[in-house]
């Protein structure tokens, strides 16, 4: 009997010494993974969107200057870059519109970069796959004035690209615009200038 009594003991001992040992282990292995959950949680990705852009716009058209001072930056997309040209829309609050596309393979290696020829005044198949150093600027105005109303389109002069930082764009053009649909006349053809200034802009790579 005491021999039975003595082996319980000894049993007991070293089942409890056991439970001691997998609570402790289990204790440890809690610890560790609360410790490791800080890492396990998934990174917040990065916001990139610059908010504080900002877009000035002087369109002067036969000697009036027409109101661009309104850009609505909320729905306004980015700055496309493609291979060999970049892009740029920008809507005011009155769905105003300007669109500017500048092509030249060396678009990103230096500034500032005059383009002479304006797509409009290239034949019609050219102006779908432009292949030459050109630029496309045009303007959709909303105003009272008939004559000042509508499709604008720059159809002779420069653009010139003046600035071209990763924060900074300044465009300048100077000639004459045409009203669009159709072949322009010349006598149709209408003093155009002004400048375009963004400043801390988003950008698209599509190259």
């Amino acid at each position: 009997m005491k021999t039975k009594t003595l082996y319980f003991l000894v049993f007991s001992f070293i089942f409890l010494n056991c439970s001691d040992k997998k609570s402790e282990t289990k204790r440890k292995e809690n610890s560790l993974i609360k410790e490791s959950k800080p890492f396990l949680k998934t990174k917040k990705k990065e916001d990139k969107t610059k908010k504080n852009t900002s877009v000035f716009i002087e369109l002067i058209i036969d000697g009036k200057k027409i109101g661009f001072d309104k850009i609505d930056l909320k729905n306004n997309g980015m700055v496309v870059l493609f291979k060999n040209n970049i892009q740029l829309k920008y809507n005011d609050v009155n769905n105003e519109t300007v669109l500017i596309h500048l092509y030249d393979s060396d678009i990103y290696d230096k500034t500032p970069i005059v383009f002479k020829t304006q797509v409009a005044s290239l034949p019609r198949k050219e102006q779908a796959m432009v292949k030459t150093k050109a630029s496309k600027l045009s303007f959709t105005i909303m105003n009272e004035d008939p004559d000042f109303n509508g499709f604008k389109e720059l159809y002779e002069g420069e653009v010139t690209l003046k600035e071209f930082t990763e924060n900074q764009i300044i465009i300048l053009f100077d000639g004459f615009g045409y009203p669009g649909g159709g072949k322009p006349e010349k006598k149709k053809l209408f003093p155009m200038k002004g400048k375009i200034v963004i400043k801390n802009y988003n950008t698209y790579d599509a190259r």
